[in-house]
């Protein structure tokens, strides 16, 4: 497996390589698999209960509370993006087309897939929404079932990419209390969508850029603190810090379940955001710090699930949604049928399958990605002169 993950991974020309980014990028995959493996593979079964069952320890309310993952990939894109460039200039044209080359190519195929694939849920009107960020439920028309469930993260993350590099600049030009002033502009505004309609405070949260940037933007501020050594620790004292977040954020997830789950709509939920993006910034900022001398056999095998990570998050729930069809019964208790099903099955399937797409489809693009940093650091931010 350590030769496999060191040959296939296609490095950037851009960001020096960390590996701890890509255990974690690991990490948030295989939590995705689970939790939508035990969620959808326990329902599916005979008395398997309620879509989110209340949990009684903070470990089991990290898998039913899976969606959390999405969070993690998000301050990690921050994180990378901000390790990588903060000190230099950043041309917007390049920048934009290497973000085109690594995202579009599996994005389109599973769209495509999924439009063949349920040809009567096609419009025009649906398919434009998938290539103008308005792919997120609230706004959403179309419904491609499995094969578009997972794509509305894309909306998201494809929306920070357009901000980023404005974000950096305004970042280098005036230091952290930019990024500070962006999360409190973003608190209040989602607290004032919630003056005005109450009901919708989880969707502005959970599925919009208006909640998720609070992510991005916590992982662009433990870059920078890390980079320009604000945050100065030994390797002992990153891996007490990484331990502490793993156990914050699974206590802050059993606390999140028993207080009315994902469909809970509190005005709470207007601030969750945020602190699920410190607590897995701070997760993210032990862990690299922990990881960044790692260069061992076993190091270097772990990455393997988050090189191929994006195909994982892409493909996993097509083949969950066809092992439901299946009605696979192992044992007769729901949730072990489902732990079951979901690591024999699901996993490796998933893994096998995306590191096929990743090679075939994945890396072929991202090795014609470009240099879209500048040669020479800057304080004056990125430039936006158009470079292909």
């Amino acid at each position: 497996m350590t030769r496999r993950a060191d040959s296939i991974a296609s490095r950037s020309v851009n960001v020096r390589y960390v590996i701890g980014i890509d255990h974690l990028r690991g990490v948030a995959a295989l939590l995705m698999v689970a939790y939508h493996g035990m969620q959808v593979l326990r329902i599916s079964s005979p008395g398997g209960g309620a879509l989110y069952p209340a949990t009684n320890d903070p470990i089991s309310a990290l898998i039913v509370e899976g969606h959390t993952a999405v969070a993690l990939f998000m301050v990690l894109s921050g994180f990378i993006l901000t390790y990588g460039a903060d000190r230099g200039g950043l041309r917007y044209g390049a920048f934009m087309k290497n973000r085109v080359l690594r995202v579009l190519p599996m994005y389109v195929l599973v769209l495509f897939v999924g439009i063949y694939a349920l040809p009567g849920e096609y419009t025009f009107s649906g398919f434009t929404q998938f290539f103008t960020l308005q792919a997120v439920p609230p706004l959403a028309t179309a419904n491609l079932g499995a094969w578009s469930a997972v794509l509305w993260t894309i909306s998201v993350e494809f929306s920070f990419y357009l901000l980023f590099p404005f974000l950096l600049r305004f970042l280098q030009r005036y230091g952290v209390r930019y990024l500070l002033g962006v999360l409190l502009l973003t608190n209040t505004l989602r607290l004032l969508a919630a003056a005005t309609e109450r009901t919708t405070v989880r969707d502005v949260s959970y599925w919009t850029i208006v909640g998720r940037i609070d992510q991005f933007v916590i992982g662009m501020l433990g870059a920078w603190l890390l980079q320009r050594g604000v945050v100065r620790l030994a390797r002992w004292q990153s891996a007490v810090l990484a331990g502490a977040g793993v156990v914050a954020v699974c206590c802050a997830l059993w606390w999140f379940n028993r207080h009315g789950s994902f469909a809970g709509n509190g005005l709470w939920k207007a601030q969750w955001p945020l602190i699920e993006a410190v607590l897995w910034g701070t997760v993210v900022v032990g862990y690299v710090g922990w990881s960044r001398e790692w260069s061992g056999r076993l190091a270097r095998g772990l990455t393997w699930p988050g090189v191929v990570s994006y195909s994982v998050y892409l493909l996993h729930f097509p083949i969950v949604s066809a092992m439901e069809a299946r009605h696979w019964q192992l044992v007769d208790n729901a949730v072990a049928n489902a732990a079951l099903l979901t690591a024999v099955v699901m996993l490796p399937v998933t893994l096998l399958l995306a590191t096929v797409s990743y090679l075939v489809v994945e890396r072929p693009f991202m090795e014609m990605r470009v240099r879209y940093l500048d040669s020479s650091p800057t304080t004056s931010g990125p430039t936006m002169a158009s470079h292909a």
